[in-house]
C-alpha cells in the first residue's frame, strides 16, 4: 500500500492480478493504456471472444489501463463464472479507488510544496511588489488561470485600486479603480470569502471580467483586523470550478494578508524606532540638571527628582538666574500625558524663557508672567489642553520669595521649624484668556525649606488603592527638617517608593527641594 501512496508505477496491480489468479483459477490481467492507445485497447477486449470481462482502472482524471479476465487453465473453474467477475469488479473498483487517493494525495503533495516554495520566495523577496507578483505568479501554476489582481483597499475602505497584476495572456483587467460601494462583486467576496464569475450565468457581473475572458474568482484578502483587499483571477474559459481551486485561491490570499501584515508591521516598527529616537532627543532637551543651573550664589541649595511615565512628559521644573542675588522658578503639570503633555510643557517653557530674558522687573513680577503665558497657551492649545503652574522668585538679598500659583499643588513651607501650606492665587492655565492672579511674599529665614511637587507625587496610589497624599510629604519632612535640600528630597523620593511598591497609577512625577542656607564646600 506505501507503494502506492508514493506514486510508484503500477506494478502492484500486476502482482495483486497474480494473486487473484492464484486464488480463484480465473485469470487476472492488467494492461496499461499508453496515450493514444485507448480506444484500441479498448476495442480489442470488447471484440475478442478470449476475454470474458474487462474494466478501466482510473485515478480520477485518466484511464490508467483495463482489468480483464481470460478463460480459466482448467474448464473445473467454469463454475465460477459469475463469482468471479463480481470478485474482479470488486478488485477494479478498489484499484481504482487507490489510484484516485494516490493521484489526489500527490496533487496535495505537489500543491503544498509549491505553496511553501512560494512562501519561502516571497520572505526572501525584498520588494513588496516583486513578492505579490511572486504569489499571483503562483496562483496562476496551481490552478490553471490566466490572469490575476490583486486590489488594495484604502484607508477609509471605500475604494479599491488594482495594485499588483500577472498575467498569461494580454488581458486588460476592467476598473484599475472601483468605489467599493459600486462594485457587487467585491462587496459579495467581502461578505462571503469568495465568489465566482460567470459571463454567460451572470450577465450583470460581466463588465468586472476583462473582454475575452469567461470565467472570473474575486477571493477577499484579510487580516484580523479587517480587510485588505481582493484577489481575482481570470481565465478565458468557461470553467466549472471546484472547492480544491477556490481553497488554492483563498490560500494565496492568505500568503498576500500576510505579506500586507509583515510589510505594514515593518513600517510601523521603522515609525517606532524614529519616534523613539526624535522622543529620546526631545527627552534630553528636558534633562533635570538643566532646572539646575549653576550660576546664581551660593545662599541656597536646591534639588529635583523628575520622572516621566513615557518617554517624554508634561512635568515643568525649571530654576533660571535672573541677577546675582535673585534667581525665578518654575514648577508645573500639563494635562494629559506623553507627547501632547510634553508639547503643552514646551510651549509654556517656550514662553517662560521668552518672558525671563525681558527685564528683570518684568520676570520678578510673577503676576505678569503668569498672565502673560496664561493668553499665550489659550491661544495656542485646544480647549482641553491647560496646565498648573507655580512661578516663584527667590531674592536672598532682600530675604524674600514672592509666588503665584496657578491652579498647581500648594507648596509646604518650613519656616523656623513649623510646616505651612501656601496660598494658591487661582486656577489653571489656558483655560480661559484672561484671569486675575494674585501674589504672595513671604520671608526667608536660614534653614527654611520650600518643597513643590505635582500630583503624580501627592496622588501616586500603592497596590492597596490608597494615594500618597501631601500628608505623606508632610510626615517626610517632619523628620529631615534639619537636613540639606538633596536629603530631604531623597527622604520623600524613597518613601514614596516604598508606599508605591507594587502599585503604579502611570503618572508623571516631580519633586522640587529648596532649602535657605549655605550650600555645602
Amino acid at each position: 500500500m506505501e507503494q502506492v501512496l508514493t506514486a510508484q508505477p503500477l506494478d502492484w496491480i500486476h502482482g495483486l492480478c497474480d494473486q487473484f489468479t492464484e486464488i480463484t483459477g480465473w485469470p487476472l490481467h492488467f494492461t496499461p493504456a499508453k496515450p493514444g492507445e485507448r480506444k484500441s485497447l479498448e476495442a480489442e477486449l470488447c471484440q475478442n471472444a478470449k476475454y470474458c470481462w474487462y474494466e478501466s482502472i482510473e485515478d480520477g482524471k485518466r484511464t490508467l489501463g483495463y482489468l480483464y479476465l481470460t478463460l480459466p487453465y482448467e474448464t473445473a473453474n467454469d463454475h465460477m463464472f459469475v463469482t468471479a467477475i463480481k470478485l474482479a469488479e470488486l478488485v477494479g473498483g478498489l484499484i481504482s479507488k487507490i489510484e484516485t487517493m494516490g493521484s489526489s494525495l500527490e496533487l496535495k503533495n505537489r500543491e503544498v510544496t509549491t505553496l511553501m516554495d512560494v512562501g519561502l520566495s516571497v520572505t526572501r523577496q525584498e520588494g513588496l511588489q516583486d513578492a505579490l507578483q511572486k504569489l499571483l505568479e503562483a496562483a496562476l501554476q496551481l490552478t490553471g488561470f490566466r490572469a490575476a489582481g490583486f486590489f488594495l483597499l484604502n484607508s477609509e475602505s471605500n475604494q479599491l485600486s488594482l495594485r499588483v497584476q500577472y498575467c498569461l495572456h494580454t488581458f486588460e483587467i476592467p476598473f484599475h479603480r472601483r468605489k467599493l460601494k459600486e462594485s457587487p462583486p467585491d462587496l459579495e467576496a467581502f461578505a462571503h470569502d469568495a465568489l465566482i464569475v460567470n459571463r454567460h450565468e451572470n450577465p450583470e457581473l460581466a463588465d468586472w471580467l476583462p473582454e475575452g475572458c469567461l470565467t472570473g474568482v474575486c477571493v477577499s484578502v484579510q487580516s484580523e483586523t479587517g480587510p485588505f483587499g481582493t484577489l481575482w483571477a481570470f481565465d478565458r474559459r468557461a470553467r466549472h470550478l471546484n472547492e480544491r481551486d477556490v481553497h488554492i485561491l483563498k490560500s494565496i490570499g492568505a500568503q498576500v494578508s500576510t505579506i500586507l501584515e509583515r510589510a505594514v508591521l515593518l513600517k510601523e516598527s521603522q515609525n517606532q524606532l524614529r519616534l523613539k529616537k526624535e522622543l529620546k532627543v526631545i527627552s534630553e532637551s528636558f534633562p533635570v540638571e538643566l532646572a539646575l543651573e549653576r550660576d546664581w550664589d551660593r545662599e541656597f541649595q536646591a534639588a529635583v527628582q523628575s520622572i516621566s511615565h513615557h518617554e517624554v512628559g508634561g512635568d515643568l521644573c525649571e530654576f533660571i538666574p535672573l541677577s546675582p542675588h535673585v534667581t525665578c522658578f518654575a514648577l508645573g503639570d500639563a494635562s494629559g500625558d506623553s507627547i501632547p503633555a510634553a508639547v503643552v510643557m514646551a510651549s509654556v517653557r517656550g514662553a517662560l524663557r521668552t518672558l525671563t530674558e525681558g527685564p528683570i522687573e518684568q520676570a520678578r513680577d510673577t503676576q505678569h508672567v503668569i498672565s502673560r503665558i496664561n493668553t499665550a497657551l489659550y491661544h495656542t492649545s485646544l480647549p482641553h489642553q491647560f496646565m498648573s503652574m507655580l512661578y516663584g522668585v527667590i531674592d536672598t538679598r532682600a530675604r524674600t520669595f514672592t509666588y503665584t500659583n496657578a491652579g498647581h499643588p500648594a507648596p509646604f513651607w518650613v519656616h523656623k521649624g513649623k510646616i505651612t501650606t501656601l496660598t494658591s492665587h487661582g486656577m489653571l492655565l489656558g483655560v480661559t484668556e484672561s484671569n486675575d492672579y494674585d501674589y504672595s511674599v513671604i520671608p526667608i529665614c536660614k534653614n527654611d525649606i520650600i518643597v513643590g511637587f505635582s500630583d503624580g507625587i501627592s496622588e501616586a496610589m500603592s497596590s492597596e488603592r490608597k494615594m500618597f497624599r501631601s500628608d505623606g510629604i508632610m510626615k517626610v519632612l517632619e523628620n529631615h527638617i534639619e537636613d540639606t535640600a538633596d536629603e530631604v528630597m531623597r527622604g520623600i523620593w524613597s518613601k514614596l517608593q516604598q508606599h508605591l511598591e507594587g502599585g503604579n497609577d502611570g503618572d508623571d512625577r516631580t519633586l522640587m527641594v529648596v532649602k535657605f542656607a549655605p550650600n555645602p564646600e
